[in-house]
């Protein structure tokens, strides 16, 4: 019991002793990764020489750019879906890098029924906008994305990515 009394003792004498290096951190010091993902997909924006006309941003900061209209079924729960798609990373630095295409499927095309199966939130908001035929570019903000875990060592935690998605069948 002395051990233990004697251990947590110096536990709390190191968290006294840290206290004041804490108690002097700012707010201006905690990096807002939604305002760094938000940077990261607009650079991105610039760098492929998309204005504010050329795409859409929802209100949880998803990105849209919509490459080719389709003029089939509007995508809806309980739909069956075909897509085509090809994940990038956003940054400068790795936009080049696919870290996952539907090219590997067999059939070349991810199927699914809408809302039967768990997605990233980013895929699911972007698809629920999208009809047969749509080709868009998803850009999606990290915490609607694999957030601060990152997907393995596929996907960095924080890190936002994109997705170039074409819906091919929207059946019943």
């Amino acid at each position: 019991m002395l051990r233990f009394r004697a251990q947590v003792g110096l536990l709390g004498l190191l968290v006294l002793c840290a206290s004041p290096a804490l108690w002097s951190c700012s707010k201006a010091d905690v990096v807002d990764v939604n305002a760094v993902d938000d940077a990261t997909i607009q650079g991105y924006l610039k760098r492929h020489n998309y204005t504010a006309s050329d795409y859409q941003r929802t209100a949880s900061g998803l990105y849209l750019v919509t490459l080719a209209t389709g003029t089939g079924p509007q995508v809806a729960p309980g739909k069956k879906l075909s897509v085509k798609y090809t994940g990038k990373f956003v940054s400068a630095a790795t936009e080049n890098t696919v870290f996952d295409t539907s090219d590997n499927a067999p059939t070349k095309s991810f199927d699914y029924t809408v809302g039967a199966v768990s997605l990233i939130q980013g895929w699911s908001e972007g698809v629920a906008l999208m009809r047969q035929g749509d080709r868009k570019l998803l850009l999606i903000p990290s915490y609607l994305a694999y957030g601060p875990t990152g997907a393995g060592s596929a996907i960095p935690p924080n890190t936002p990515i994109l997705f170039d998605m074409q819906i091919v069948t929207v059946s019943p």
